[in-house]
């Protein structure tokens, strides 16, 4: 569709206008994920949609041409023009040091467009797709962009949002943090969620699975899209094989099945977590662990799921973990563990030759802890030749020494607020 300046021009006007409002009146905190574009890289961040994407794009440079390519007025926007639009941004703006492009996988060959602006301004792009980097945009540019992936609020951005402090010697301090944890629990870490609550929590799982699967990838039986993504959702913190998920379903072709996942995983909402092996072929054909972006996304779809505390807890340890390799430590690759006599770890972290193990567990004593859950986590750390082993608890904090392995219990709540272990 082709488009005149001046069109464009209260289209910039009305998005500035409506992105500033936001800013105004919401309550912005600042992100763990930091993002200083440079020239000439193109900065890329992804992530689920309504994560804060577009927040932290915009405000991470001082004077952004912001182009949100979801607005309807730009449906169909042709790359042709993309010069008519930093000429509207010019004539309205007079000066920008960053051009921001939401949402830029509406945009029909955008890849393009960016490869030619970030010759000449520092560039930055969001979009809802683990896709968004085409091979095409990768080969054009080689080493010149970064990549990004935000999350919704941690638990430590929770506690920045809610005003809370902590002093970790401070037993009114603690008590008060999981109290907070509780509804952390809850709600989970969508920004609009600690405002709008369940409903919008809704509405975004629907937005999900309608915009960013179904349509997106022309998905032709959306019942049997739903079905599947429901109970892949219901069943997070689990094993899940393709072949079970065919046969459940009586989908014929195991293929579809593969799909359906990957486009689920594509938007974000869910991710897999392999099975360690040295085998590069068993990671890949194994069982796989599944796990969702939010807890408070699964409290609101998926009834009574309050009540797998445990499950909730082991999915919020996988976030952390996540936001640990997106955030900070890139190099990082998470499994879990499972060996030939069937004792499994939940989290096993490797990085180079360095390794680290990590059980969840609802507990508050050491007498609630399943011996198997023990006895499995000092087997893997012999295995790997560790010293020391993580029991991720409810409340429980200590350390012993089993086997001449160190276990380390820590509390679910400093887990996720030291953000490292």
């Amino acid at each position: 569709m082709a488009m005149n300046v001046e069109a464009l021009k209260r289209i910039l006007v009305d998005q500035r206008e409506i992105m500033e409002e936001k800013l105004k009146q919401g309550k912005i905190i600042e992100r763990e994920l930091k993002i200083a574009p440079k020239f000439p890289h193109a900065y890329i961040i992804t992530g689920v949609r309504r994560a804060g994407k577009s927040t932290l794009a915009f405000i991470s440079s001082q004077n952004p041409l912001y182009v949100n390519f979801e607005d309807p007025n730009l449906l169909g926007f042709d790359i042709k023009d993309y010069m008519k639009l930093i000429q509207a941004g010019y004539e309205v703006f007079g000066y920008f040091d960053t051009i921001v492009f939401d949402e830029v996988q509406e945009v029909e060959g955008w890849e393009k467009m960016v490869s030619f602006l970030m010759e000449k301004y520092k560039v930055i792009v969001t979009g809802s797709n683990a896709r968004l980097l085409s091979h095409e945009f990768s080969t054009y540019l080689t080493g010149r962009y970064l990549k990004f992936t935000l999350f919704p609020f941690s638990f430590r951005e929770f506690l920045t949002y809610k005003g809370a402090s902590l002093n970790v010697y401070s037993t009114r301090d603690i008590a008060s943090v999981k109290k907070l944890l509780n509804e952390y629990i809850k709600i989970g870490g969508f920004p609009e969620a600690l405002k709008l609550g369940r409903e919008f929590l809704i509405n975004l799982y629907d937005d999900i699975i309608t915009r960013d699967v179904a349509v997106r990838y022309n998905v032709r039986n959306f019942r049997e899209l739903k079905e599947l993504a429901f109970y892949v959702l219901s069943n997070f913190s689990a094993r899940i094989t393709y072949n079970k998920l065919k046969n459940l379903f009586k989908i014929g072709n195991l293929q579809t099945v593969k799909n359906y996942i990957e486009y689920l995983t594509s938007a974000y909402l869910i991710f897999e977590v392999p099975k360690f092996s040295f085998k590069l072929k068993d990671q890949l054909t194994g069982e796989r662990k599944v796990y969702t972006v939010d807890v408070g996304l699964i409290n609101a779809i998926v009834p009574r799921i309050s009540e797998n505390i445990g499950r909730i807890m082991e999915n919020l340890v996988f976030l952390e973990l996540m936001r640990r390799k997106h955030y900070r430590e890139k190099d990082i690759e998470i499994y879990y563990y499972k060996d030939t006599r069937g004792r499994e770890v939940d989290f096993l972290i490797v990085s180079g030759r360095e390794k680290e193990a990590i059980q969840v567990t609802y507990a508050s004593d050491v007498d609630e802890i399943p011996k198997r859950e023990i006895n499995n986590l000092i087997a893997l750390s012999k295995e790997f030749g560790l010293r020391e082993g993580i029991i991720v608890t409810w409340d429980l904090e200590d350390k012993i020494s089993m086997e001449n392995i160190r276990l380390k219990f820590v509390p679910l709540w400093k887990f996720l607020i030291t953000g490292s272990i």
